[in-house]
């Protein structure tokens, strides 16, 4: 093709007869007519490649025919495969391998929120169940408000059956308690996660863990109660509960309600003790030491060690009392501050009355005890009714007596039996119309308190009276107040007497007394001399006696009376010598002489 062309180019150029269009114009075809030439010898030369590798995969089929039949070898193109693939190929199926044993020996995932992360540790602390691993923290951080703490743990696949909503989870680490010391292990290895399965059927991945540990498990067997209390001694988490001095479980929880102003509690008793807990059980709180007296001596009663060191509740049956039916879970009881004080505190069914009181009732409260010949009966409701109150319920403002609404309580008479309100009342009323008052009267005289008493000295009526809806109970002076009024009474009647004469008189008769004393005195003094000269006259006459001849008149006159001076003398020596001793005898007289008692006669063999 190339010689063709320059053959043409040369018969072009040779060519000069032609006019210069011609030229031009033969020259511009014949280079199209060359690259038309160019482009088919493109397409020859590729189609003659195909037919080569047509060829080419000929011989090989004929090679491996030959091959087969024996004929001579044929020489094979290299394949184009090469074995460098292998090694990245591996890598990736045994990448693939991994990622799919970790899938399948993934944790669930689970997420406890708390109020604090203290001892926590992310990849480090370990969820644990009676001491084994089961789970890991792998994140802490806080919630979306900032008030708690929220835990990202994985727990172990093996173990999701722990994960339902009323598992409990909580931080296990040193505490110090009612209980003792907890968590002491925890010094050295460093705080934990505790879990308690719960008996829910339900699935659950979030949690609230609990700031403290609970005292019993969720599946120990035995009874929840809730005791509810409105005295001054409360109870603490972890307490023991008692009976008959054995610990036989524990209090769980605890909250105070302001609004009705009273103490909440959840306790915890084991089996076979919670089979003990019936519906006339009373439950009180003990001291661990407490220390009564009585009329039989002084008595000292100690509960447990954990008892006397903080406390506890302790139930039982009062005054053995019929066990009655036995109680649901989470059956509702009050609990008392001590044994002593149930009677006390314990709800009666209750009669109101009223009494109109003229004496103070300045140490009577609400609360006071009402007795019936030193028996307790019931209780006073309101130591006075309120200023409005009581012109509603009278309608007068004139009257200056003070309503006490006291209540009436069968059943502090009845422990062990019941008795009808109406039936009681129809008594009462009885006991009003034979004479029953009531009075204030003094129940502590150190204090000051006061207290109402029921008496059946007064006189009897026709009719009971009422106040509005109140039965009213006749009134009568108390002890203290009677009293005050006898001595008012008596010093009265002695401003009626006479007193300032009286004083005259007695200062004249201190006077006159005064001079008789004198006068008894100087008679004294003269009795004295006439007893001297009487003596002396004595001892002459016995003188004179002896110069008289015994049998002469004379001697027989003067013995007679020596004899009648002897006895005079006789007769005034006593007188003289208590005159002497007690001058106001003479005024006063003797003082009474003491009878002489009879000596018992002696036994016999003595």
């Amino acid at each position: 093709m190339t010689s063709d062309k320059n053959q043409g180019i040369e018969e072009s150029n040779n060519v000069t007869s032609d006019t210069d269009h011609e030229v031009l114009s033969s020259a511009k075809n014949n280079a199209l007519n060359e690259s038309d030439d160019i482009e088919n010898e493109k397409t020859e030369h590729e189609t003659k490649n195909v037919d080569d590798n047509e060829k080419a995969d000929d011989m090989l089929s004929q090679t491996k025919k030959g091959d087969n039949d024996g004929a001579s070898p044929v020489i094979v193109p290299k394949s184009r495969f090469s074995a460098i693939w292998i090694l990245p190929i591996l890598a990736v199926l045994i990448g693939i391998g991994m990622i799919y044993n970790d899938w399948r020996n993934r944790g669930v995932q689970i997420q406890v929120a708390f109020q604090t992360a203290e001892g926590l540790v992310a990849k480090k602390t370990l969820l644990k169940n009676r001491n084994v691993d089961i789970g890991l923290v792998k994140k802490i951080k806080f919630s979306e408000d900032k008030s708690h703490i929220l835990v990202d743990i994985e727990v172990d696949k093996s173990m999701d059956s722990f994960l339902v909503e009323d598992s409990e989870f909580w931080v296990v680490k040193p505490r110090f308690g009612a209980t003792g010391i907890t968590g002491f292990g925890t010094l050295l290895s460093g705080a934990y996660i505790e879990v308690s399965p719960g008996q829910s059927n339900i699935e659950s991945l979030e949690f609230t863990g609990l700031e403290t540990p609970p005292v019993t498990s969720l599946n120990a067997d035995g009874i929840h109660l809730k005791l509810i209390s409105s005295g001054t001694k409360p109870l603490k988490v972890g307490n023991p509960v008692l009976h008959k001095g054995f610990e036989v479980g524990a209090v769980e929880a605890k909250y105070y309600d302001d609004l009705e102003q009273e103490a909440h509690y959840d306790i915890f008793i084991q089996a076979p003790f919670h089979n003990l807990v019936t519906e006339n059980t009373s439950f009180w709180n003990v001291n661990g030491l407490s220390i009564t007296t009585s009329s039989q001596g002084v008595s000292l009663n100690m509960a447990s060690l954990d008892a006397l060191v903080a406390g506890g509740v302790e139930f039982g049956l009062l005054d053995d009392a019929q066990p009655g039916d036995g109680v649901a879970q989470n059956h509702q009881f009050q609990v008392y501050d001590s044994l002593a004080s149930i009677d006390e505190q314990r709800d009666y069914k209750y009669i109101e009355y009223v009494i109109l009181v003229e004496d103070s009732v300045g140490g009577l409260h609400k609360g006071a005890s009402v007795e019936y010949r030193g028996i307790r009966i019931g209780t006073v409701s309101e130591p006075y009714m309120e200023f409005w109150g009581f012109v509603d319920v009278a309608g007068v403002v004139k009257d200056d007596r003070i309503p006490v609404v006291i209540k009436l309580e069968p059943e502090r008479l009845m422990k062990k039996g019941y008795v009808s309100i109406d039936l009681f009342r129809g008594m009462v009323n009885d006991w009003i119309k034979d004479g029953l008052t009531a009075s204030i009267e003094s129940a502590n005289f150190i204090t000051g308190s006061l207290k109402v008493t029921l008496e059946p000295n007064g006189e009897p009526v026709a009719s009971v009276q009422k106040f509005e809806e109140y039965t009213v109970i006749p009134s009568a002076q108390g002890g203290f107040a009677s009293l005050t009024k006898k001595l008012e009474n008596i010093l009265g009647e002695l401003e009626k007497l006479p007193l300032n004469e009286s004083l005259a008189n007695l200062n004249g008769l201190m006077t006159a007394a005064e001079k008789t004393l004198q006068t008894t005195d100087g008679a004294i003094q003269k009795a004295s001399t006439t007893f001297t000269m009487l003596e002396n006259t004595l001892v002459e006459l016995q003188g004179t006696l002896k110069g008289l001849q015994p049998n002469s008149e004379i001697y027989r006159s003067v013995e007679q009376m020596i004899k009648k001076i002897e006895v005079t003398l006789d007769e005034i020596k006593p007188f003289v010598k208590e005159v002497t001793n007690q001058p106001n005898s003479l005024v006063f007289g003797q003082p009474a002489r003491v009878d002489k008692q009879p000596k018992s006669a002696k036994k016999e063999g003595k």
